[in-house]
Formats: C-alpha cells, structure tokens, sequence
C-alpha cells in the first residue's frame, strides 16, 4: 500500500492502564510501520488517555489495514500433535499467524520460569484459542467511519486482558454465563483481537514477567519511531520518559487456579 504523502496525527482512545489497550496500541503501531518504508517519519507515543501515532496516512485506512489483519489470523497447532489428544487442543502448544505476521506465543507456560501457568491464559484447562478467536472474527464489524475499535460484540468471547469488561462477574468469583449475564455483556471485538495480535506479533510480552504470574510493562511520553515500541514496552529504551505498571490476574472466590481469571488495571510500579 502507498501512504500518503501527508503526515497524519491519529489520536486513539486507549486507557495506558488496560492491559487490552496497551496491547492494542502496539499492534496499531506495528501494522502502521509494516506499511510505511524506512524514510517515513513515523512516530507514537502516550499522551493524557490517548495512544498518539504520527503516520503518513487517515485512520480509516489504518484501520481498515488492521480489519484485514485480525480477520487474517488463525490458530496452528503444534507441530506433532495428535488430534484426539491433550497436545493439540493446549494454547501452550501452537501459534497464531496472520497475512504477514508470525511470531511467538503468548500462551506459553512459564514453569520453566518460576511462574505456576502461563499468565496470559485465563480460560480453563486445554481449552484451545480457537473458539475465542472465531467468536471475535465473528463478531467483527467492517470499518465504515465509526469508531471501530470500540464498536460491540455481545457474548463472553473475552482473552480476559481488557480490563474494561466483565468485571461485576469475575470480581465474585464466577463466569457471566454463570449469573445469566453473558449476552448482555459487552466486549469490544476489534479490542480483543488486537491484544492478541499485539501479544502474539508486537510485544514480545514474555519479556515483561518479572516473577510468578506478575507482568511489568512501561509506557512513554516522547515521541519514538514505531520499530522502537516494542523496546519501549519492555522498558528497553531510556530517554524517553517513562512509566511502569504493574499487574497480574486479579484473585477470586475459586482461588488462584481457577477458570475466571482476569487483569484489572495496573498500578504505578
């Protein structure tokens, strides 16, 4: 895709303390510089509630760029993985890809880290990423000039990093569907697979475990070029003043293994 010859300031909504949202602004800078040569003058950076990206074209097609993305991904299972087994349905086992995108997985367990599972996972036992990931395709909405990223789905569909939904459940201890809320809760589509994408091809979220089931990521006031944001999330570029938040699965009444896990927003490390 050509950019257009105009420098645009696209100002997006997103909360520097929503695990989601984060996620979300790195895939949105990811997929602006895979569509930008290495002249571009492109830059992002956090400003007062807003994820600030200055790109050589509109947010329509920025967006639309994204819509493509998302809708692209897929779930592969790990290689030698029986199709009847435990294997081929585990997140910890498999990867998620997209037209022009691969990278790691987010779902990985961390044992070999002192961790007690995977962080990241949040559904239970060897549920696989598919069902979650076809929901919020399915729930998806063509760009047409409304917000898009905060258009809604209905239905649990959720990765549980959006800090933004599903909280009056989880914070008791149980699902939605369990209190009969479920198809009234809303989630945001373009949300959910933007975080994973920003975790799967952008973040390199592995990077922020600082000790069992605790993440730590950084955010940064100056402007950056968008190769550098995956650094800059990682705490891996000084001088650009920065912050750190901290944050990890919020506990409830089933105990620290249970299924209805969650991440609230993060506090100031």
């Amino acid at each position: 895709m050509k950019p257009d010859a105009t420098m645009q300031t696209i100002e997006l909504s997103l909360d520097e303390r929503n695990l989601a949202h984060v996620l979300t602004a790195l895939a949105l800078a990811g997929i602006a510089d895979a569509q930008t040569d290495a002249m571009s003058d492109d830059r992002c950076w956090w400003a007062d509630e807003l994820f600030v990206l200055e790109i050589p074209f509109t947010k329509q097609r920025l967006f639309e760029e994204a819509h493509k993305v998302v809708l692209s991904m897929k779930w592969i299972a790990g290689l030698g993985a029986a199709d009847k087994g435990k294997i081929a349905a585990s997140p910890h086992h498999g990867l998620f890809v997209a037209d022009g995108f691969s990278g790691c997985n987010p779902l990985l367990d961390y044992k070999f880290q002192g961790a007690t599972k995977s962080i990241f996972k949040t559904f239970a036992g060897q549920q696989s990423p598919i069902a979650p990931l076809q929901r919020q395709q399915h729930e998806l909405q063509p760009v047409d000039g409304k917000d898009w990223l905060f258009q809604k789905g209905r239905g649990v569909a959720s990765w549980k990093f959006d800090a933004a939904i599903g909280n009056h459940a989880y914070d008791l201890g149980y699902g939605s569907n369990d209190d009969q809320s479920g198809e009234r809760d809303p989630f945001y589509p373009a949300i959910e697979l933007l975080s994973m994408a920003g975790a799967a091809f952008f973040a390199a979220p592995q990077s922020w475990l600082v000790e069992d089931e605790e993440l730590a990521y950084s955010i940064w006031r100056k402007p950056i070029s968008l190769p550098l944001a995956s650094l800059a999330a990682a705490g891996l570029v000084d001088g650009i003043d920065s912050q750190t938040y901290a944050l990890t699965t919020r506990g409830n009444a089933y105990g620290k293994g249970a299924a209805y896990r969650h991440f609230p927003r993060a506090a100031s490390h």
